[in-house]
């Protein structure tokens, strides 16, 4: 189950950024505007259920890891690294499938239920947030259930953010 704050990491990482638009000598105005501008991008599921949401995610996350391990290891020249610093659980093909996909659904995806989503989405507002940018399609979830989710997204959880 994700906490409030989708990704922890995310006040330290805005505060860095406004330290260095204040240290690069941006006026208020501009430092405002690029501040607002911020975004992060997610996986995105809206199910009828959590626990629907749960099971679709589980399994098509862990397909979609699988997937990119192989074809890194099948089709990358043998010379290939990553930059250590790019490196997290869920690329990083030591770090056992579930752990991996456990990284990602805590870290990069909003998903469940209506209600929990548009709880998620606010929780990234509230760490100052301006934008979230959305992955759909997820791995090898099925094309309907990308549609159904969509459909679910636009019609139950986008309506509380219209306003704001």
């Amino acid at each position: 189950m994700m906490s409030r704050v989708p990704d922890a990491r995310i006040p330290e990482r805005l505060a860095r950024y406004r330290e260095g638009l204040e240290a690069g000598g941006h006026d208020a105005a501009t430092r405002r505007r690029l501040l607002g501008e911020v975004s992060a991008w997610r996986f995105l599921y809206v199910a009828e259920s959590q626990a629907q949401a749960e099971d679709d995610v589980l399994e098509a996350t862990l397909r979609y890891r699988e997937h990119m391990h192989h074809v890194r290891e099948a089709h990358n020249p043998a010379d290939f690294r990553v930059n250590p610093a790019a490196v997290n659980p869920w690329m990083d093909p030591a770090v056992p499938h579930p752990d991996g996909v456990r990284f990602v659904l805590e870290t990069g995806a909003l998903y469940g239920a209506p209600r929990r989503v548009a709880e998620q989405v606010a929780a990234l507002g509230d760490t100052g947030l301006g934008h979230v940018m959305c992955q759909t399609s997820w791995g090898g979830l099925a094309h309907d259930k990308v549609v159904a989710s969509l459909r679910r997204f636009g019609e139950r959880v986008a309506p509380a953010f219209r306003a704001r």
